[in-house]
């Protein structure tokens, strides 16, 4: 794993020139980068998780099992970060609730779309992972309610958005109610749904350049902008929200 991790980190090539790579990557320092060895574990499970693919069944839980004995380590020394849930790298620790509410909203949105499961994914990658890209992070999120609020709200619009979404629903809120009921035991109404769709859509700031409004997204909106994505996912995908 020498190779491949040196190269995705653009680490010198004395290393790899070096009698024993693998000692000297595991020992490596940098007064300078304080997350350089975090940085090639991160690097490590990534490479080997790309190693695995048509691999034995036995390399597999190798693997698997080397990844669950860094996690054990990680969680043993209070580090901030863990292994992935699919061992390819590492991820700021999340608390435990929340992790279960994104684990749902990825299979709630599997079993309408792949593709909503895929950017809510990648956006919890973008927003937890070693070294977070925020705007990435907000856009993948917004993606993914796309994948699931655009077939089902606007089924024949050519170019649909959640702009577009958050439109229809506003205009058509008397059309549609929540399966929870309201204080009357009727069936609720969207505003929440509204509210939460209007909130993501309007809080991409650098969406566009140029506008007395643009501003870069901050690690703390992306993170809340997944979050908010994993519930609109749920709640559409599992027929939360529905036509009267």
């Amino acid at each position: 794993m020498a190779t491949p991790v040196a190269v995705r980190l653009k680490l010198p090539s004395k290393i790899l020139k070096n009698r024993d790579p693998d000692a000297v990557l595991a020992s490596l320092d940098d007064p300078k980068n304080p997350m350089l060895r975090l940085e090639v574990i991160d690097a490590t499970l990534g490479c080997v998780q790309q190693a695995l693919q048509g691999a034995s069944w036995q390399h597999i839980q190798t693997a698997a099992s080397y990844a669950r004995q860094l996690e054990g380590i990680l969680r043993e020394g209070d580090s901030a970060f863990t292994v992935s849930e699919d061992g390819s790298r590492l991820e700021r620790r999340m608390d435990e609730t929340l992790h279960a509410t994104y684990d749902k909203a990825v299979d709630a949105g599997a079993s309408k779309a792949d593709t909503a499961a895929d950017h809510l994914r990648a956006a919890f990658t973008e927003a937890y992972g070693l070294k977070p890209d925020p705007s990435a992070a907000y856009s993948r999120a917004i993606k993914a309610v796309e994948a699931v609020a655009n077939p089902l709200f606007l089924p024949n619009a050519p170019e649909p958005t959640l702009g577009k979404v958050r439109a229809h629903l506003d205009q058509g809120r008397h059309k549609y109610e929540m399966v929870i009921s309201d204080k009357t035991g009727a069936p609720g109404d969207i505003d929440a749904v509204v509210a939460m769709i209007s909130l993501l859509w309007h809080g991409q700031r650098d969406r566009h350049e140029g506008g007395p409004t643009s501003a870069p997204v901050t690690q703390e909106a992306a993170e809340t902008a997944v979050h908010t994505a994993a519930i609109l996912v749920h709640w559409i995908s599992n027929g939360s929200i529905r036509k009267k």
